[in-house]
């Protein structure tokens, strides 16, 4: 009796484990592009690029890194 009684209590704790588990999101969230006057490396896997005139601010390792230059209008006159 009693090892069925502890058998059963063990099952219904790994279910209630199982229902009551944190689950992380399988795709992580991904902000846009900070937009920043003047742009440095935040780390060692950040570098710069040059898109249609405007310089970019990519990083390999934190998506959150990412930033582009703010577009001066005075620049095209």
């Amino acid at each position: 009796m009693f090892g069925v009684l502890s058998r059963a209590l063990t099952q219904g704790n790994s279910l209630i484990r199982q229902l009551l588990a944190v689950r992380t999101p399988m795709c992580q969230e991904v902000a846009g592009f900070k937009v920043k006057s003047r742009l440095k490396l935040r780390c060692r896997c950040c570098y710069f690029i040059r898109v249609d005139g405007r310089l970019h601010v990519e990083c390999n390792e934190n998506p959150r890194h990412k930033a582009r230059e703010v577009f001066d209008v005075k620049k095209l006159w």
